[in-house]
Order: C-alpha cells, then structure tokens, then sequence
C-alpha cells in the first residue's frame, strides 16, 4: 500500500461564503506526503468552509470566543493559545470568532489517514472517522504541529522523510484518540529481516543527495511506510529519519576530512538544499560549523 503524495487545494476552493486570507506560510510547494500545513493568521472571521481534508487547527497565539456549526449543531468556546480544534472530512462548516489569532493548519488527506489505519490493524480502514472537536489540550498535538510549522523556515527545510514521519506519527495518534474505532495502543515488535535492513541501509547510502521519504525507501523493500517505520526502529532503534540525518552528517564529515570539495557542493551531496542549512544541520548535530570542522580535522 503506498502513501499518495498530496499536495491540498487552494483554500480558496474550500470557501463557500465569506472569506479567508491566505496564508503567512505554507508546505504546497514541498510534496509531503500526506499533508499541507500551513500558518494562518486569522481576524474577525466568519466562513463557511467545505471540508476536503481533516483539517487541525493548532492555536499557537490569541485568545477568541469560536463558535462553528454544522450538521445543525453549533458549538462556542473559548479558544486559548496551546488548544487544537479537529474538523474530519465532510459537510461545510461556519466558523465565527471577532478578534486575531495565529493558527497553524494541518491538512490531513483523507486517504493517508485511511491507509494508517489499514496498516496498523486489520479491518476495513473505512471504519475509522475522525471525531470533531471543537477544542482539545492536547500537547502531543501541539508539538507535532509546531515541529512541522518548523519545518517550513528556510533554515529549519525539513526533509521530506521528517515530514512524513510527524505525519504518520500524527496520523496514529488521531485514530488512537479522536476516532469512533480506536486502533491498538501497541503493535508487535516486529523487525526487519537481516536481508531487507541491508537493502534498506544501502538505498539510505545511495540516495543520500536526494530528499528520501518514508515512501521511497518503504517501495524498494515491498513495505508499506508505516509497517516500514515502525520495523525499522524496531531494528535498530532509530526511526528512519533520525537514521538518515545521522549517516548524512557521517558522510558530511568524511567528505570534509578527505576531500578539498567546496562546502555548497558537499551540501548537495548529502542532500541539504542550501549551504545554510547544511550548515544549521551540522552544527546542531556537532556543536561546530562544516567550515571549523574541516579547519580542526
């Protein structure tokens, strides 16, 4: 079962009155998989939205009295910095609220929450729905959204593997808790065989310039993603993506001691966009720059 890329529409599209501002950043040009997030910055609102996607809202600033209807039914409360509001697929919704506040939007597709499902437990995926909520503390929520609205800084460029881990990791955690048919709490341990964590090292070490995903290399094995991740740290104790920044600062610093290669041209190699975000990465996992690293080798 392979994740389909999804790239989200407009929120233009989404809105049947009223309107709502574009937003401050956004992941469309990345190709997540699975999701688009976005930072809002919303004021004095009142739409009525058509739901596509399962849509998150993480309130990260401004405190305003929400109110939303749909189905008949209609909600009000008192909307704090630190809560998420969680709107599944379906019938248009009205949101009302007067004041500002900043949100990050989480876009989940429909079709990558139904294939968690269908990996991590044996039924019909469509079984699994998402509850709305009109507002939920929930920290896991909060982080997994604020590390994702990271992602999207120029110098934070998070790689599409990281991404889609979060979201796998986010996915999970919404049909553990915010589904009419909750999935188990723990899966077996199961583990890759001596044979597929070879073929999983090596496309990891031929690829490294690439912006890998969990997809990429899940396909050269014949896995799923999610069955994939969760072998693979069962394995070897890293998820995928904290294994794949690992052996690219491994090769960063043996391309630093042995060669004379400009540094923006290492950065290619080890598939970091830029020289500055080689640069951030590195230094976050060393405590030094590339340029003092090869000057002390």
């Amino acid at each position: 079962m392979l994740t389909p890329t999804y790239t989200g529409t407009p929120a233009s599209s989404h809105t049947l009155s009223g309107t709502l501002p574009e937003p401050l950043l956004s992941s469309r040009s990345r190709g997540w998989n699975g999701i688009v997030v976005e930072l809002h910055r919303f004021c004095d609102t009142d739409a009525v939205v058509h739901m596509r996607d399962h849509v998150l809202g993480v309130h990260i600033a401004g405190t305003v009295n929400l109110l939303q209807r749909r189905n008949g039914r209609t909600g009000v409360k008192l909307v704090r910095p630190g809560d998420t509001t969680i709107t599944p697929m379906g019938e248009p919704k009205r949101w009302q609220h007067t004041g500002e506040t900043m949100v990050i939007l989480l876009r989940l597709a429909p079709a990558f929450v139904q294939s968690i499902a269908g990996e991590e437990c044996a039924a019909d995926p469509a079984r699994f729905e998402i509850r709305d909520n009109l507002g939920v503390r929930d920290t896991q929520l909060e982080e997994i959204g604020r590390r994702l609205l990271a992602g999207l800084e120029p110098e934070g460029a998070a790689s599409r593997i990281y991404a889609e881990s979060l979201t796998t990791h986010l996915a999970i955690h919404l049909l553990r808790h915010y589904c009419t048919a909750s999935i188990p709490l723990e899966k077996p341990g199961a583990k890759l065989s001596h044979h597929k964590l070879l073929r999983a090292i090596e496309y990891i070490d031929d690829n490294l310039r690439e912006d890998l995903s969990l997809t990429d290399i899940a396909e050269a094995l014949a896995m799923s993603p999610g069955h994939f991740a969760h072998a693979f740290r069962q394995t070897t104790g890293l998820p995928p993506h904290r294994y794949v920044l690992e052996r690219r600062i491994e090769r960063a610093k043996s391309l630093l001691h042995e060669t004379d290669l400009p540094i923006t041209e290492i950065a290619h190699l080890i598939g970091c966009a830029s020289h500055s975000h080689f640069s951030v990465m590195f230094h976050r996992a060393t405590g030094q720059t590339p340029r003092d690293f090869r000057s002390n080798a």
